[in-house]
């Protein structure tokens, strides 16, 4: 009798088991997340004016924005897609009596891949071009657009408020390698996943 309980006790533990993990499996959905936020960044590189040119009021922090979309699949490795804006540098020129301003402004087109470390932990490394542009007041106005190729990296920490919505704070370093650009960050943003099946 005893032998006959101890089984049945044992195949009973066995199927709860398989039918936890069936559970766990089912659970894990694909989702669509959207992340939105901003923040502030200060510019690491070195600036190199024109020489014989007088530079003041070097400006490297400015407030800097992210729109990322990532895929979510039921594995651990995600892919998405991230742009943003953020103003790598800016300052004055004076020459003799003559005076100007120049800034340089940057909106990353990258592709994205993540990971999440630890419970609420993620880390972010995208690859792709920035899209530079730069302005020059001196003795008239010039404005160009070009390409630089980059990457960035990042670590995030979200912040559940529902089973949709979250906040969570990212550290970030951009780099626009072929130019030469980075910059580190701080952020604040909204995560929101909209879209799960």
């Amino acid at each position: 009798m005893a032998v006959v309980i101890m089984t049945s006790m044992f195949f009973n533990t066995l199927f709860a088991q398989s039918t936890v993990k069936a559970d766990t499996l089912v659970k894990r959905k694909s989702s669509f997340i959207l992340y939105v936020g901003g923040g502030f960044a200060s510019y690491i590189a070195n600036i190199n004016p024109q020489s014989g040119v007088g530079v003041q009021n070097v400006s490297k922090t400015s407030a800097a924005g992210t729109f990322r979309l990532m895929w979510h699949p039921a594995y651990r490795l995600w892919l998405g897609v991230e742009s943003g804006y953020t103003n790598f540098f800016s300052y004055e020129l004076k020459n003799g009596t003559q005076t100007g301003k120049v800034s340089l402004h940057a909106i990353p087109i990258l592709i994205v891949w993540s990971m999440p470390v630890i419970k609420r932990i993620s880390i972010f490394a995208g690859i792709g071009s920035y899209l530079l542009t730069s302005d020059l007041k001196y003795n008239g106005n010039v404005h160009s657009k070009f390409f630089s190729l980059g990457s960035d990296i990042a670590i995030l920490y979200t912040q559940p408020v529902s089973t949709r919505f979250g906040l969570a704070a990212e550290a970030k370093w951009m780099n626009a390698f072929e130019t030469r650009d980075n910059m580190l960050g701080l952020q604040v943003q909204m995560v929101w996943k909209f879209i799960k099946f």
